[in-house]
């Protein structure tokens, strides 16, 4: 979930980028890599004598790769660090992501049974993309009809949950849609949100309410697919 914001961990690499930018492996992160619809973690990585301040987090070859520049200092491999997460930048990214997850339920509860195919969780502008088509002359009723289920959803509130599933066959029984792209020999985490399971790796919002407003800014047709965009607001 999003609270996670600082932590301790040990440097097991240092490399310079082609582009010749710092790149630092460590034991452990709670830095998030940029995937699944949702924008990389910022913040700094940190010891008595250094602060290394982080551009883009990615994931690669098995390794999180931290890119940045050193602010102060140097580290070297070997060397514990505490890692410092920008808390603004993880907090609203986790809001956009679950602000997605709740899109997929009230299309779901307002009968809308359409395989959602894309999300893109980024602060610019957010969606959900689906398989299927909402008329041009039903647009209207529909966002009005979205935006009255996702208050009730906040208002109702409930726990964002995040479980391991071990067994490929097993995620059926949690997800209404299992994509193509999930591995069918490793556990897969899902993230449930108001009922609704869907397999995830982002960052979310502990609690439903903690969204407070939801609602959909557009809704558009095209070759077959209909992208739900959508605006969280304080």
């Amino acid at each position: 979930h999003a609270e996670l914001y600082t932590a301790n961990a040990s440097v097991l690499d240092v490399r310079i980028s082609t582009e010749g930018d710092t790149q630092l492996i460590l034991d452990r992160t709670i830095f998030y890599p940029q995937g699944g619809g949702q924008p990389f973690d910022l913040g700094t990585v940190q010891t008595e004598n250094s602060v290394f301040e982080i551009e883009s987090v990615r994931f690669a070859d098995g390794f999180v790769l931290h890119n940045g520049n050193f602010r102060s200092g140097n580290i070297k491999v070997g060397e514990a660090v505490d890692l410092k997460i920008d808390v603004e930048r993880r907090v609203l990214n986790a809001k956009n992501h679950t602000a997605g997850h709740l899109i997929d339920a009230a299309m779901a509860n307002c009968n809308f049974n359409f395989t959602p195919t894309k999300g893109y969780h980024f602060p610019d502008s957010p969606y959900v993309e689906y398989n299927g088509m909402i008329e041009a002359d039903d647009r209207e009723a529909a966002m009005e009809k979205l935006d009255a289920e996702l208050a009730r959803l906040i208002s109702t509130g409930g726990k964002v949950e995040a479980l391991l599933v071990d067994s490929y066959a097993d995620l059926k029984d949690y997800c209404q849609f299992v994509p193509a792209y999930v591995p069918k020999d490793k556990p897969v985490r899902v993230v449930r949100v108001a009922g609704l399971g869907c397999p995830c790796g982002g960052t979310h919002m502990s609690e439903i309410s903690d969204l407070v407003s939801v609602k959909v800014s557009k809704i558009k047709s095209k070759s077959g697919n209909v992208r739900i965009g959508y605006q969280v607001q304080d």
